[in-house]
């Protein structure tokens, strides 16, 4: 008989990992226990030799779907151990630094979903129902290991039903931490707003029933999810989603929205297999969906996807017994932090709404709901949130490594930390330009870097002088006295690519609407050589003049005057009149001056440009509002393109011929989708080129792109049947978004890279 202690690392505790242990310790016969530890799960098992190297196998291939074994190891022990008579669960300990991993939030199980609509089930219409396969991890963990004491569920005392299952090996709910019921668990409440005081007026049943109601009539109620609140409503009256576009100061952008089912969605879009998979898995992100009909255009006017996620907590799947379909859009004021503390969002949603739907269940770490979007089958993560974080990323160079802390950027806040070859991101954090936003990114570095033990000794920060995360990340370096590194802010967008798919040398293309580069210009529409460490920028968009600065990143029109001023004077009369823009003039009298010391090399820039041109969208009243635009015109089967030229000798891309087609096309009444077609199939034919021309200079076929422009998924399909049939090898973000919230991946790999 031999004994054998088995490490795991990764995210296998809150998953139901140690229940599953036990259970395929006993169908092997295997005397011992399991315990939860400071780095993960250890097991001390009794058996023979060969058996016990089964019973790993058979761990490692049969984990439970919401776990992930990071590392994994077997030591025999020559020592006598005590004589086990059955295999246990053993109470968690914590001897050393912790370095275990926390799941994320994970949608309700099929099971549970069953349970709460069976009249017979003791847990029949409680919102709160969950198991060891399902329900609330990130959000609800104060600390590790993962106990319910340690848990915002800690204050909730189990009943003796509720104790059963949790002590019964055969049960689901075996060691299920949040495990609870309506005898014992959290409750409901509605909580109406009079006289600025918020006063309790319905409990439990009453209060769900009173929301229904008051749906149906056309509010809109703020309710309490996992992360944080929603606004919903009814997405089917036009007139109560104007009204909450009008209160929430949105007044383009689209609205996510949560179906009954499949079936319902199909009413409004097409869905592919990889989508319907996305949808239904446990993660349950929104999945932008392409629209077959205009009966939701008021959802998400002028652009071609809708945003649908399906119910992931008991208590949406008990008011989709009533609904078909409701807007469920983040509960916060535009662009700033999402609420979750109830006396906050009763004060800061006050304009929008006096009703809220609550429980008394502490949320300690607020999270949005995730959002993806497929080119063909491959996944672009748009918002990593709830579902995805805090699942870590291996990256093999950490091995021995500094821990580091990476601020990340400012439009899509989102910071980094690792320990040895582990990164993990935080969630998205939102707008870094917004206090509350600033405020939330601290609240959840604090918390990360307490609950997995995390003592940066080294930082890095985005080069741009004027970004909060560089200030921020400098005066963090400051106070702890470490060393703070700086990279590229389109490097880094590259570097993250690399980071996800263990590369070292590439060619590398960014493409998004700003970023600080190092001759003090805008850039964002770069192309790199990435070799031997170092990264060299062999091509760019020719520099315009950035008038306005931030404002031309808010009106497209002005970009188009910038480029039809620069390349085609003639017909800025016909197509940017006075009458229209009275600033115009203003702006020309600076082109004539030569005034603008500031220029831009951005592509997001150059897309503006070109839905101005063609009057798609002449103000973004959110950020990519006239990209997504411009793309709702494309076809992405087109193969017609604009001519431009390259610079060699200054190692630019010059695009007066783009121009000139485009106005040409204008002038002869081309159609908006002719044009914008033409337009995004001359951005891919000029990646290509491009990469050939780099490959031709470097002998590198590796090819990472990044970037928000890369959210494109017209562009990016036509990229991806431009280069098919050649030797290149695309690589894009996937474990991370291409826009800003992937670029602390990024700066960790560069350093890592470069530390070597």
């Amino acid at each position: 008989m031999k004994h054998a202690e088995i490490l795991l690392t990764g995210i296998v505790q809150g998953v139901g990992f140690r229940p599953f242990v036990k259970r395929t310790a006993l169908h092997h016969g295997i005397k011992g226990y399991v315990e939860n530890r400071e780095f993960g799960v250890k097991i001390i098992a009794s058996v023979q030799k060969n058996d016990i190297e089964e019973f790993l196998l058979d761990i490692l291939n049969n984990a439970p779907a919401v776990s992930t074994i990071l590392t994994h190891s077997i030591k025999y022990l020559e020592h006598d151990l005590q004589k086990f008579t059955t295999f246990e669960i053993a109470p968690s300990k914590k001897k050393g630094e912790i370095s275990a991993l926390i799941p994320p939030d994970i949608a309700t199980c099929d099971k549970c979903a069953q349970e709460i609509i069976d009249k017979d089930d003791r847990h029949f219409s409680y919102p709160f129902t969950n198991c060891t396969n399902c329900g609330p991890r990130f959000s609800i963990i104060q600390s590790i290991p993962y106990d319910r004491k340690n848990t915002t569920m800690k204050k909730f005392i189990m009943c003796d039903d509720c104790n059963r299952e949790y002590t019964t090996v055969a049960d689901r709910r075996y060691h299920a931490q949040p495990n609870a019921c309506p005898k014992c668990g959290p409750e409901l409440r509605l909580i109406e707003v009079v006289d600025e005081s918020p006063v309790v007026t319905e409990r439990r049943e009453k209060a769900f029933d009173k929301t229904v109601s008051l749906l149906k009539n056309g509010e809109i109620v703020a309710i309490k999810g996992i992360g944080g609140y929603h606004l919903v409503c009814n997405a089917l009256k036009k007139e109560v989603v104007e009204k909450l576009r009008k209160l929430k100061y949105r007044p383009q952008k689209p609205f996510a929205l949560m179906a009954r089912d499949i079936e319902t969605i199909e009413d409004y879009c097409e869905i592919h297999e990889c989508e319907k998979e996305m949808l239904e898995g446990q993660q349950k992100p929104i999945v932008l969906l392409n629209k077959t009909n205009e009966i939701l255009e008021h959802i998400a006017p002028g652009v071609k996807d809708l945003g649908f996620m399906l119910p992931y907590t008991p208590l949406h799947y008990l008011l989709f017994k009533h609904f078909q379909l409701l807007v469920f859009t983040s509960g916060n004021i535009s662009e700033e932090a999402l609420e979750n503390k109830d006396d906050y969002a009763y004060q800061n949603l006050a304009n929008i709404t006096k009703y809220y739907l609550s429980y008394n269940r502490e949320i300690f770490n607020r999270i949005d709901d995730s959002i993806v979007t497929f080119a063909e089958t491959k996944q672009i993560l748009i918002r990593k949130a709830r579902g995805f974080v805090p699942k870590p990323i291996n990256i093999k160079k950490g091995d021995g490594k500094p821990q580091i802390f990476a601020a990340g950027a400012d439009m899509k806040g989102s910071f980094g930390l690792t320990k040895e070859n582990i990164f993990l991101g935080s969630q998205y954090l939102g707008d870094l330009a917004f206090a509350s936003n600033t405020k939330f990114y601290k609240e959840s570095l604090e918390y990360f870097q307490s609950i997995f033990e995390m003592k940066p000794e080294v930082v890095i920060a985005d080069s741009h002088p004027n970004y909060f995360s560089t200030r921020f990340a400098q005066d963090f370096a400051e106070e702890k006295e470490l060393p703070v590194h700086y990279i590229q802010h389109h490097k880094a967008h590259i570097y993250s690519v690399m980071a996800e798919n263990d590369l070292e040398n590439v060619l590398g293309v960014s493409f998004d609407g700003t970023g600080y580069g190092d001759d003090g210009n805008i850039w964002g529409g770069e192309f790199f050589i990435v070799k031997n460490i170092e990264c060299e920028r062999f091509a760019h968009l020719n520099y315009l003049p950035m008038v306005s600065g931030e404002r031309a990143a808010k009106e497209p029109w002005r970009m188009a005057l910038i480029y039809l001023f620069k390349y085609f004077p003639d017909v800025i009369d016909t197509i940017i009149p006075t009458a229209t823009f009275p600033q115009r003039d203003m702006i020309l009298h600076q082109l004539l001056n030569d005034s603008v010391r500031l220029q831009t090399s951005s592509m997001g820039r150059f897309f503006d440009a070109v839905a101005s041109l063609i009057d798609v969208c002449q103000y973004n009243s959110y950020e990519g509002e006239a990209p997504m635009k411009l793309e709702a015109f494309a076809d992405e089967k087109y193969s017609e393109y604009y001519h431009y030229d390259f610079n060699k000798q200054q190692s630019l891309i010059e695009v007066p011929l783009i121009i000139k087609g485009i106005v040409e096309d204008i002038l002869e009444e081309r159609s908006k989708k002719y044009i914008s077609s033409k337009f995004h199939f001359t951005i891919a034919k000029m990646v290509f080129d491009l990469c050939t021309k780099m490959k031709n200079e470097s002998g590198i076929d590796a090819v990472a792109l990044s970037g928000g422009v890369f959210q494109n998924v017209v562009l990016v399909n036509m990229i991806k049947r431009v280069f098919s049939g050649s030797s290149f090898k695309l690589f894009w973000n996937e474990k991370v978004p291409p826009n800003d919230a992937g670029i602390a991946l990024g700066q960790v790999y560069s350093f890592l890279l470069k530390s070597r």
